[in-house]
């Protein structure tokens, strides 16, 4: 290869990969290094339905197999299906790997432990309730610890078919979760870093060489470790690639870091801002396929740049891909482009998004460009349709035409004026939004925005009356007659005079389009705007088509309150990403701050107009006041965002994983709790998850387990009833090598009794 750069899948050295294969052992099903065992998602199959089946490598103690894309040495795991005729298999899907450096200084990357491969499949619709089917995979893998084993093996499942998927059992639930959380995350969940691939070229070709710039920038107020910290608790920022049979790798560039300090660490090296990773790549030249996909993984730990906490690891998925043309479309022989210039992910090939993303942003990714640009035109014709808006509608085309002296000429060209008015506005709305960063990635915004769009889904529900803005109403009455800049400015002002209805739709869209890339929120809210434009543009051009709208009557009134009942469940969606972003308690108090917010507005709505205008602001300053002071007492007191953030890193409760990790040195902290359990919520919030306990557990060494007890885990319960507990709390501590004899705390804790207990247990002393 030109350049030293390695080709997709294949082995960095080839004689290396022989020799491991040939002197390793033979291959055989008994062999104690893995254990391998299937864990489908269901207890009965669907006709038609998908479902997930993980696939349990159990390694022996200091063995490793390998990720997808293995590195300079290594091969990944092979998955072959026998499946009954009809089924089909999705895509499979690996935890996040772990950067490893094998003898000769080979970088490979590996997986360790109790790795789930994940792989959906999909039965056939003619599957007969009664029957069973057998779900059987061939495996192939390489595992490694001084020396490498291939191995093979069969395994099989058989289930029932049923009319409807059932509930799976514990252990497979708790399997499959864990693997579920093992993936990496999409870009619109990653809490403090914005990941954005970008290229050089719009097209590839083969033999060509390019860039691609994995732009990164930290969430102000945190910063990231560098590809190099200089301590080894800390986790280094590193890009994992996937193979492309296509494509081949350089090496990836790190942008230099900056020297920081951490209170017990000492000398620090890290990212803050941007920090643009640069990744050569180049076209092999017997590439084929339209496009060629280049996707991978980044691995970040952020810190708080106040209080110095670092918290877990993100390991976020990102993805771009390129159409594949000939060496004749403008490129060098090289495959330099003559223009070349930064392009971020085409928005007509949106970057994959992983089963377990939004659905919403799935469907929307599925329609493509086309798809989605029809999409914001009908939601500008829908602003029409709102009671807000439609009564305005008649009244400005009818004064296009007594201002024209009915000269169709005329009305069109003010129509097209008026047009262009609104157009404007939206305009200037996709501009804000393309500036605004993702603001769905910030909770602030997210529940301002929500808020917003709440109190506008009461007011269509009739709980109070929102008004036009006055300064809009007074400044469409000073622009006077029909001319083409008094029509322009009246178009201007349209989604503002209508903004009782127009408000929650363009909050929805504003949020939705600050997701995307820049060009592409431009260029929705300018189609929107030519949807809400056009009706005006062709009645001018056709006053007599006015006959055939909706004459203004009580169905508006029943057209309003449904619209207020679908404004709820945008809502719903606004809030979605508090729940990966300040957890299942911080949505909770956001629920408590919008219930906060609608008795504000109904506050609003007990104004009568026969009141005088001080009595009036007095209601408006209350209701302003109530929202305020929630606001502050649960975001600044009961559940500060800022530290919302900073949880203890605990681990899925087992007894086995209790006594391994006791009887191996360590001391371990075990939570029993469940989401409806307000002493536990309390115990969190006064005691176990603060800041000086949780520096206590990390000075410590101390490992947390939590058992989740909300579904009833009779495994659970059995080991509550045996410490004399009917349910939740119950917290214990145990010393290491001590796992017989933990020490039990009482329901209600205090900070100073669990730092005192943490001390009397004692550190790890594990290795």
């Amino acid at each position: 290869m030109r350049d030293g750069l390695t080709r997709g899948p294949r082995w960095k050295s080839p004689i290396l990969a022989l020799v491991l294969l040939t002197a390793a052992s033979p291959a055989g099903g008994a062999d104690p290094n893995t254990k391998i065992s299937l864990h489908p998602a269901v207890t009965a199959v669907a006709p038609g339905a998908t479902f997930e089946v993980g696939i349990l490598f159990n390694l022996a103690e200091g063995w490793h197999i390998y990720w997808k894309n293995p590195g300079d040495a290594g091969l990944p795991p092979r998955i072959v299906w026998k499946l009954p005729p009809g089924f089909e298999v999705g895509e499979l899907r690996f935890p996040v790997p772990r950067r490893h450096r094998d003898p000769g200084n080979l970088a490979t990357n590996v997986l360790e432990g109790e790795p789930v491969l994940l792989q959906s499949l999909t039965a056939p619709k003619d599957l007969k309730p009664g029957d069973k089917v057998a779900l059987t995979a061939e495996l192939q893998w390489l595992v490694c610890k001084e020396a490498c084993v291939p191995e093979r093996k069969s395994v099989s499942i058989e289930l029932p078919v049923g009319g409807t998927t059932t509930d799976l059992n514990p252990a497979d639930r708790e399997i499959l979760q864990a693997a579920r959380r093992a993936l990496p995350i999409p870009p619109d969940r990653a809490k403090y870093v914005r990941v954005t691939p970008s290229t050089t070229v719009r097209s590839v070709s083969p033999g060509q060489s390019f860039e691609v710039v994995l732009e990164v920038e930290v969430a102000a107020g945190h910063h990231i470790q560098s590809n190099q910290p200089p301590q080894e608790a800390l986790i280094p920022t590193h890009v994992f690639l996937e193979s492309d049979p296509g494509l081949g790798f350089g090496k990836t560039s790190y942008p230099p870091p900056k020297d920081g300090r951490h209170p017990q660490l000492g000398k620090t090296s890290e990212y803050r801002g941007k920090a643009p990773i640069r990744i050569p790549v180049q076209v092999h030249d017997d590439a084929e396929g339209p496009r060629v996909r280049i996707a991978g993984l980044l691995t970040s730990q952020a810190c708080n740049d106040k209080g110095g906490t670092c918290y877990p690891p993100e390991y976020v998925a990102w993805s771009l891909e390129l159409p594949v043309e000939t060496r004749s479309a403008g490129l060098s022989p090289r495959g330099t482009n003559t223009s070349p210039q930064v392009v971020p992910t085409p928005p007509g090939a949106p970057a994959e998004i992983p089963p377990e993303g939004d659905p919403l942003q799935r469907f929307l990714a599925r329609l493509g460009l086309p798809g989605l640009l029809l999409g914001c035109f009908i939601y500008g014709l829908f602003i029409n349709a709102t009671p807000c808006v439609l009564p305005l509608f008649s009244i400005k085309i009818l004064g296009f035409v007594q201002q024209a002296h009915e000269s169709r000429r005329r009305a069109l060209v003010l129509g097209l004026a008026f047009g262009a008015g609104v157009m404007v506005f939206f305009v200037l709305l996709g501009f804000l939004a393309a500036r605004g960063s993702n603001v769905l990635q910030f909770p602030v915004a997210v529940i301002a925005l929500g808020a917003v769009v709440m109190a506008l889904a009461l007011s269509m529900l009739g709980v109070y009356t929102l008004q036009v803005p006055t300064a809009a109403t007074k400044l469409e009455d000073r622009i006077g007659q029909e001319g083409v800049l008094a029509s322009f400015g009246k178009g201007a002002l349209a989604p503002v005079l209508g903004f009782a209805c127009t408000g929650p739709l363009l909050a929805g869209i504003f949020g939705w389009a600050t997701q995307q890339p820049p060009r592409m929120a431009v260029v929705a809210f300018l189609t929107t705007g030519l949807g809400m434009a056009a009706p005006y543009i062709l009645l001018g051009a056709n006053p007599n088509w006015l006959r055939f709208l909706p004459k203004p009557g009580p169905w508006m009134v029943t057209f309003e309150r449904i619209m207020g009942f679908l404004l709820l469940g945008m809502v719903i969606w606004l809030l979605n990403p508090l729940v990966t972003q300040i957890g299942a308690e911080g949505l909770q108090w956001t629920l408590v701050f919008l219930v906060v917010v609608g008795t504000a507005c109904w506050v609003l709505g007990k104004i009568d107009f026969n009141m005088s205008l001080g009595q009036r602001w007095n209601y408006r300053g209350g209701a302003g006041a109530l929202v305020l002071a929630s606001g502050v007492l649960i975001y600044g007191w009961f559940y500060p965002l800022g530290a919302a953030h900073a949880e203890i890193p605990w681990q899925p409760w087992s007894v086995e994983a209790v006594e391994s990790a006791v009887n191996s040195g360590e001391t371990a902290f075990v939570d029993f709790t469940a989401a409806y359990c307000t002493v536990c919520k309390v115990n969190k919030k006064v005691a176990i998850n603060t800041p000086e306990v949780r520096a206590k557990m990390n000075a410590l060494g101390i490992v947390p387990f939590q058992g989740d007890f909300t579904s009833g885990d009779p495994r659970i319960f059995e080991f509550l009833q045996k410490h004399g507990r009917a349910g939740v709390p119950l917290d214990l501590i145990y010393p290491a090598g001590k796992p017989d004899r933990p020490i039990i705390l009482p329901p209600n804790l205090t900070k100073k009794y669990l730092l005192e207990k943490l001390d009397q247990a004692g550190p790890s002393s594990a290795p």
